[in-house]
């Protein structure tokens, strides 16, 4: 693949703003561009691209050079240039103009332009007014102050780091096998997305390391050798104090680093480490000193002997107060496998693990798993990783991850299980992990019980759930343990149970909170659900907290919950459920649309149960007879709330149901004359839809009130009147001249009507008001 290819993945919206000025400047008209963007971006390849067919005038810039008169508008020019910045400007405007083909002038890296060429520019492009002319302007963030005048009216492209995405088609052209989304995300925030470091990675390291999620990305050889470049013209002490950063992280305090390096009066070495772009500070309690960028570290790092960098780490893993820092710093000293560290790390692992630092606990026990030399042992730990990861809201990575090799028949089936419950697929995943608990461990046999139980419960197999239940044990064996309490009918035992504040319970009582949560949530108590789930993380609070939130009809505050890994159907159903009851149809459709093909059971239901709801709100009929289990309390919990009707209904703490029932017996009172007795009910359900924004339902009922020849406030007579007219068809313009107002006023009589309509539209006022007329004051 050329390189030209390679550095325009995803810029194609800004090689059509810039070939669109090439175009205008070709016809005659002078065009300007200032395209601005760190450094290897790709701003000097896009303005190549777009030059074809014009005579290219170019200058680049360079720290060194930026001290030297008219070093810019030499290479424009050519020959001999000086005198006053005005007759050199001049002069430039006669080339750029008298050519009578199309001329492109290019100043790159300007913002290392002297100041007399950049004066001289401006004066030129202050009088460019016509001509076949193109002039582009190149630098890392605003340009030279004497020109930003000049350029406030030119075209201005911004260029950033290539996305997931792009990067993922850059990888496409460039390596022989497909890297992963995990393996993207690495390459993004290793390079920032450049291009240019991006595709140097992709042609000079190894698919298996790019891959790798704990193998060391490597700096471009370009970037590193500059790196070392730099790093070998400072003095020896500050070289040691920059290669100690490098050892403790992006980020570390500066006396880690003075201590580490052996240099006493570190702060007096950072100046002249922060002049050669190798160290910034940051100050935030203590002084903080890292790297400009991952590749400058990278680079750093590399360039370290092993030996040295072993010492490195074993000293920093002494120096260093977090327990964390100081494991990973005995794994980078570590050279070839080790059982009992490795078993060390693991256990380290487990007890992050328990106290929720799920991220933590996954990255160190696939350390522990490529320490020991045990192939069955690597393969319960990589076992154990994938469920952490999937904890730590990680599924892309830790379906990679069952994915690889695994040497013990009971770890390989429980990491695809989890996976599989995670993608949807349930009843492949509980035969894979029955099969994992005929060849279980101790490690991960209490986690196979406990998603078992899951399963079961959840699916109404209660026998075979009570009996996993009963072997369930640690993290999420808590709320399996509750849910089966419920489902055995011992309702009270759970909801009598003492348990502490969410604030200061432990891991396993956080467990407990979760299951009473989804207790109350069933019996009917979202306010209770939500006091139990109040700061509880994890991913199963997370959706009952969604759940509780549409329940309770705090229905913002639930669209902003996100989906987790196997218990996104049901967030995803009751945010389509939200999203449809307020008209928003597409959006719902387009959320019940991504990937839930293998989906089934109650999973199934809860999606199934949104579409349905969909449905019904698209057809226009969105509130048929009030059915058992129908609209949102099909979606209350995990598991289907007992049969209610209307009667259940009106008495319900669920205010969006409790609306649909007093509508509900509105609309009969109406039909059977009782006129008064329904507006009360039509009222009381009109304003409950409108506090939720629940725009078709609304309507609907604003229409059932009006049949009833009253409206939820009276309108004034001059209202009334513009509203009539609105409905027999007539503009605003058309109403003003009838009634002999201004514009402004009937759109304020309008503004009003809408208000106490509880409308927002002419079209929704007038499928309001045709079955009866508004009252009048």
């Amino acid at each position: 693949m050329s390189e030209l290819r390679a550095a325009f993945v995803g810029r194609d919206r800004e090689r059509a703003a810039l070939h669109a000025c090439a175009g205008r400047a070709r016809s005659g008209r002078p065009a300007l561009v200032l395209v601005d963007g760190p450094p290897g971006v790709g701003k000097t390849a896009l303005v190549r691209s777009a030059l074809e067919g014009f005579r290219v005038l170019a200058a680049s810039g360079d720290p060194l050079e930026s001290s030297f008169d008219y070093g810019f508008a030499q290479q424009w020019l050519h020959d001999g240039v000086s005198g006053d910045p005005i007759d050199v400007g001049a002069r430039l405007l006669g080339v750029l103009t008298g050519s009578e083909e199309p001329v492109a002038l290019v100043a790159d890296d300007a913002q290392w332009a002297d100041a007399p060429s950049v004066r001289a520019l401006a004066f030129a492009l202050r009088r460019l007014h016509a001509g076949n002319v193109l002039v582009v302007v190149v630098t890392r963030d605003e340009p030279p102050d004497g020109l930003r005048r000049s350029l406030s009216e030119a075209t201005r492209l911004s260029l950033t780091g290539l996305s997931v995405a792009e990067l993922g088609e850059l990888a496409a052209h460039l390596c022989p096998v497909p890297l992963g989304a995990a393996a993207l995300d690495r390459l993004r925030a290793h390079t920032g997305g450049s291009p240019l470091h991006a595709e140097a990675l992709l042609r000079q390291t190894s698919p298996d390391v790019l891959a790798d999620p704990m193998a060391r990305l490597p700096a471009p050889r370009g970037h590193a050798m500059d790196v070392q470049d730099r790093l070998g013209r400072l003095d020896e002490r500050t070289r040691a104090l920059v290669r100690a950063a490098g050892v403790l992280g992006e980020e570390c305090p500066l006396w880690q680093a003075e201590r580490l390096a052996g240099v006493p009066g570190a702060i007096l070495l950072l100046d002249a480490a922060v002049a050669a772009g190798l160290l910034v500070h940051r100050v935030g309690g203590e002084l903080m000193v890292g790297f400009p960028d991952p590749l400058t570290r990278a680079a750093v790092y590399e360039g370290l002997r092993p030996g040295e960098r072993a010492r490195l780490h074993r000293d920093a893993a002494v120096i260093c107060p977090d327990p964390v820092d100081q494991v990973r710093h005995r794994i980078g000293a570590v050279s070839r496998a080790d059982d009992a560290f490795a078993r060390e790390v693991a256990a380290f692992a487990r007890e992050q693990g328990a106290s929720g630092n799920w991220e933590v606990a996954a990255d160190h026990l696939e350390c522990a798993a490529r320490l020991t030399a045990s192939p069955r042992e690597r393969g319960v730990l990589r076992a154990e990783a994938v469920h952490a990861l999937l904890l730590a809201g990680r599924p892309g990575r830790a379906a990679e991850l069952a994915r690889e090799p695994n040497a013990h028949p009971g770890a390989r089936a429980f990491a695809a299980g989890l996976v599989e419950e995670a993608s949807g697929d349930r009843a492949r995943a509980r035969g894979l992990l029955e099969r994992a608990w005929l060849d279980r461990e101790p490690a991960f046999e209490g986690a196979v019980a406990t998603a078992l139980a899951r399963l079961c419960l959840s699916d109404g197999l209660l026998p075979e759930g009570h009996r996993w239940a009963f072997r369930a044990s640690g993290v999420g064996a808590g709320f399996v343990h509750m849910v089966s309490r419920f489902a055995a009918g011992r309702t009270a035992d759970v909801l009598d149970l003492r348990l502490p504040d969410p604030a200061v319970a432990a891991p396993g009582e956080l467990d407990l909170l979760t299951g009473r949560a989804a207790v109350r949530l069933w019996t009917g108590d979202a306010a209770g659900a939500l006091a139990d789930l109040r700061g509880v993380p994890g991913e199963v609070a997370e959706t009952l907290r969604c759940l509780a939130e549409v329940r309770s009809g705090a229905w913002d505050d639930a669209l902003s919950r996100r989906p987790g890994t196997w218990t996104a159907p049901y967030t995803v159903a009751a945010q389509a459920m939200v999203h449809a009851a307020r008209g928003e149809v597409a959006t719902a459709r387009t959320l019940l649309s991504h990937g839930w093909g293998a989906v089934s059971g109650l999973a199934r239901m809860f999606l199934d149960a949104a579409a349905a709801f969909a449905d019904q709100v698209e057809a226009g009929d969105p509130d048929p007879e009030i059915a058992p289990g129908a609209g949102f309390a099909a979606c209350a919990g995990m598991l289907p709330i007992a049969p209610g009707g209307r009667r259940e209904a009106a008495l319900s703490p669920d205010p969006f149901e409790r609306a649909r029932a007093e509508f509900a017996d509105g609309s009969n009172l109406r039909r059977s004359g009782r006129r008064t007795d329904a507006a009360v009910r039509l009222r009381a359900a009109c304003d409950a839809f409108r506090a939720l924004g629940a725009t078709p339902f609304l309507e609907r009922s604003m229409r059932e009130l009006a049949a009833c020849g009253r409206s939820n406030d009276a309108l004034t007579a001059q209202e009334s009147t513009v509203a009539g007219l609105v409905v027999a068809g007539l503009t605003n313009k058309e109403i003003a001249r009838r009634l002999t107002l201004s514009v402004k006023t009937v759109e304020y009589h309008l503004s009003n009507v809408f208000a106490k309509l509880g409308v927002s539209s002419r079209t929704a006022l007038v499928a309001l008001l045709v079955r009866g007329q508004p009252r009048r004051a």
